[in-house]
């Protein structure tokens, strides 16, 4: 049981929260199958997929520059399919997914959209950059020391995606200057 706590909590930390509960229930059919730090890979995961598919979506509708369009559709593309695995992943393993975005992202999205012209596209080569580098961080983590193996080859497998999408936002950015 979660209890209430003063201040509310966003997505992610909602889902952290359950995980942590199911890791300690007596319920069988509550029980994560996973070790704690393998559903906050999951979770954190899950946070920047939908983070990466929300700022696409809004490039999308700000930008006039055909690269920064380009690059926001392969992230829909790319990012929804992982979405999608990593979900069905976790569903198996009986660990809970944040269905939003965290407070963080949204509070960088905010910043975002407020901005218009070169101004939003090197606001979000910059945005894209940086994360791209934190998930790399994370999934390289979680393929080299992984306790799970299906997180361990899903994140494996994710790699050279992230990779891919760093290096193609660092040439966008390059040339945006």
């Amino acid at each position: 049981m979660i209890a209430c706590s003063s201040q509310s909590k966003d997505s992610k930390e909602l889902a952290d929260s359950i995980n942590s509960s199911k890791d300690t229930a007596t319920n069988t059919s509550d029980i994560i199958t996973v070790r704690e730090n393998e559903a906050e890979f999951a979770t954190n995961a899950a946070d920047a997929g939908l983070a990466e598919i929300n700022f696409a979506n809004l490039a999308i509708s700000k930008t006039t520059n055909p690269e920064i369009k380009a690059y926001a559709n392969m992230m829909l593309k790319d990012h929804g399919i992982a979405n999608d695995e990593l979900m069905a992943l976790a569903k198996s393993k009986n660990v809970t997914l944040p269905v939003a975005m965290s407070a963080e992202h949204q509070k960088r999205r905010e910043d975002l959209s407020a901005k218009s012209g070169t101004d939003f596209d090197k606001g979000y080569a910059k945005m894209m950059e940086e994360n791209h580098v934190k998930v790399l961080a994370f999934m390289e983590h979680q393929a080299r020391k992984g306790t799970d193996p299906d997180f361990k080859a899903f994140a494996a497998k994710t790699v050279p995606v992230i990779n891919a999408h760093l290096n193609a936002i660092r040439k966008i950015k390059d040339g945006l200057k």
